[in-house]
Order: structure tokens, then sequence, then C-alpha cells
């Protein structure tokens, strides 16, 4: 199911890793988050309620099984004009965004770039204010060459040993440190940096509450009383039971009823 597209970006030729199944009616496309991939959302080809759907999910640039190239930004400005591009290249119309973690940052910024093909954006646990940084915050106390010499692997130890995940199941935490230990240091540092700064300055917050499409804000019953629960009282939100911040593989049955039944609402 894993296939690759080539993109010239700023002179440099790449490869985005995908999986695409084409449906008849709207598309769903997924963005992950930091040090994971499209592996994440490997259920949604399961379940034959979401056969209608075009489905598209990929490994951002610098994860997974895309290319990581280190003279890259990694901004999350340029992770979303690379989403933008490759959407364009597998010309995928009427979208229904999800975006988790990281992935919701950059969705938003992928929005404004994209807006006339997006009909709904749903945030699984995205970044919008600062106490949504955890991993990412922990990175840069390093500088670039402490984190690539020592503290990405010490990070990684305590992903598989801990709770830092705030998981509640031992699947999601190792395959995310399957995928975690196929990212390079400098594209999770200079990622987290970029989301970092982003998430301290309020602008997402705000870009997510303004949205002129439909959204809703989906968590995990472990981070209910999260900063960001509580400052979306205008959004739609929905809470998956016996889960952490990877709803999606945590409880994976709920979460995508949960899905369906959002994108269900979104086409009446």
């Amino acid at each position: 199911m894993e296939e690759k597209i080539g993109l010239n970006y700023e002179n440099s030729d790449l490869e985005i890793s995908y999986s695409l199944s084409k449906g008849v009616g709207e598309s769903i496309v997924f963005i992950h988050g930091l040090g994971c991939s499209k592996d994440f959302f490997k259920d949604v080809w399961k379940l034959p309620e979401y056969e209608k759907y075009t489905i598209l999910a990929f490994d951002l640039l610098g994860f997974g099984n895309s290319s990581k190239p280190k003279d890259f930004s990694y901004t999350m400005e340029e992770h979303a004009e690379l989403c933008k591009l490759a959407i364009e290249k597998l010309q995928i119309e009427r979208i229904h965004l999800v975006g988790h973690s990281m992935g919701g940052a950059i969705g938003l910024l992928l929005i404004e770039k994209i807006r006339a093909k997006v009909i709904s954006f749903t945030n699984l646990e995205g970044n919008l204010v600062g106490e949504d940084c955890t991993l990412s915050r922990e990175a840069i106390r390093y500088s670039m060459e402490d984190f690539e010499k020592m503290a990405f692997q010490a990070l990684k130890s305590e992903v598989r040993r801990t709770k830092a995940l705030l998981s509640s199941t031992t699947a999601s935490k190792k395959l995310y440190y399957k995928w975690l230990s196929k990212t390079t240091p400098y594209s999770f540092y200079k990622s987290a940096e970029s989301l970092v700064n982003w998430s301290d300055s309020g602008k997402l917050l705000r870009m997510f509450i303004d949205l002129d499409i439909s959204k809703h804000y989906v968590f995990g019953e472990l981070n209910k009383n999260s900063a960001a629960v509580g400052m979306l009282a205008t959004v739609p939100k929905t809470q998956i039971p016996g889960s952490g911040h990877f709803m999606m593989v945590d409880n994976p049955q709920e979460f995508y009823q949960v899905l369906f039944r959002i994108l269900s609402v979104e086409l009446t």
C-alpha cells in the first residue's frame, strides 16, 4: 500500500512516502505528529465504513520513510508547503483534514494554503498553546549539537520506559518508539523548535477558533484537563475513553467510530 512520490522543492529532489486509497466520496487527509508516521493511522484502511472515502496519509519530510534532508528548515510553514505540494500532485480534492499533535499545527497552516479544497478540520490534540509542548520542549532544552550527540538517544529511552507520552497502552508507546527510531535527530529537533515557537505564540489557538469551516477537537481521556480543552469553550469537542495522546492507537475502535460520526455530520 505504501508508495512514493517525487517533489522538487527549492531545487532539491525529495521523496514523500504515502498510502492512498481512492473512494467515490470526499477525501480524508491525515497528518501525523512529531516523530510519528502515517503508520499511526493504519487502522482506517481496515474499516468498511470508510471505503467510500478517498484516504491519504503520508510521512512528513524528515519522518517515517520520506526523505530526511539536512538542508531543509523543518519549520511548520515549510512542512505545510510540502503537504500542499503532495496533495496537489496526488490530485486530492474535497478534503476532510485530520491533524494529530504537531500535525494539527501544520494542518492549520496548510488550510491557509489550500482553503478552497478543505471541507472540515478535525484536530487530534493538535498543538494550540505552549502547554501542548512536551517532548518538543524537552528537545530544545539542549543545543542542536548536544541533542544529536546524546539527548536524542536519551529521549528515545525515556519514551520507551516511562509515561512521558500520556498514553494508556503499551502498543502506542512501542509504535512511537519504532518510528522515533527512524527519525533523524536533526529533523526532530528543528521541527520541535518551530513547533514550540508557534505554540508559545498563541497564534495557533486563535487560528483554530477563528476557522470559518467545520471544526472539531478530539482528545484522549487522560488529557481531559489539559489547558487546550479548557480554552475551547466554543468548539465542538469529543473525548476518547481509555486513551491518551495517541487515541487512534490506544482505542482505535472508539476513535474511528467518533471520527466517522464527525465526518458524517459535516456531510449533512
